[in-house]
């Protein structure tokens, strides 16, 4: 069963959008107890979601437009396939923040199953996933080619930057070992190697 998220300021509608999914074996996870962007990020991480659903119209609970979260998470995290859900698709599509064949009418969920809208529906959903899936795959053979970099002491600044960024998004899909990602940095991979070295030293001189 795949997973996604799904984030809607009207929560009337998810136990029927769940049951609906439910029967194509997707299991639909409506995001909680986020009031921020950042809180919904981390709650994407938590659960490890792959693909996510955003209703357009947020604002009625949250300071900020779907698009505008959509936005923002395409920002930190740029191969999370993310769907606005929307009943005023012209409108957003006009935003120019998102994409045109991202949305879709919500109305979708209403649609027979069997029918083509539904059943288009959810193999744009399955592919999403599968995407998301291929693009981890890639993201690790990258993230391995930094780390070799980084033991040989190889690592540019902004290689770093991007070995530490890769890590964080691996690690919350169970992708690469649990390390502190203060660590993760050469300087504080030297800072940690002088620390020992005194150490050594030290034990030396009182031997």
């Amino acid at each position: 069963m795949i997973k996604i998220g799904f984030i809607d300021d009207d929560k009337s509608l998810v136990d029927a959008y769940k049951t609906r999914l439910k029967r194509r074996d997707i299991e639909l996870i409506f995001a909680d107890d986020c009031n921020t962007k950042e809180d919904v990020l981390k709650w994407i991480f938590k659960n490890e979601i792959k693909c996510m659903l955003v209703d357009y119209k947020l604002t009625q609970a949250y300071s900020f437009m779907g698009t505008d979260l959509v936005a923002y998470l395409n920002s930190e995290v740029p191969d999370l396939p993310c769907i606005v859900l929307t009943n005023y698709c012209e409108e957003g599509i006009g935003e120019n923040l998102v994409v045109e064949n991202m949305f879709i009418d919500r109305d979708v969920f209403d649609a027979e199953m069997g029918k083509p809208k539904f059943e288009d529906f959810i193999k744009k959903l399955e592919q999403s996933v599968a995407v998301f899936e291929n693009r981890l795959v890639k993201r690790n053979e990258e993230f391995l080619v930094l780390k070799e970099k980084k033991d040989s002491e190889e690592i540019s600044s902004m290689e770093e930057e991007r070995f530490i960024h890769l890590y964080k998004i691996l690690r919350a899909y169970n992708e690469v070992d649990d390390i502190p990602s203060e660590l993760l940095t050469s300087s504080a991979s030297k800072k940690m190697s002088d620390i020992l070295s005194a150490l050594d030293k030290l034990i030396d001189r009182t031997n």
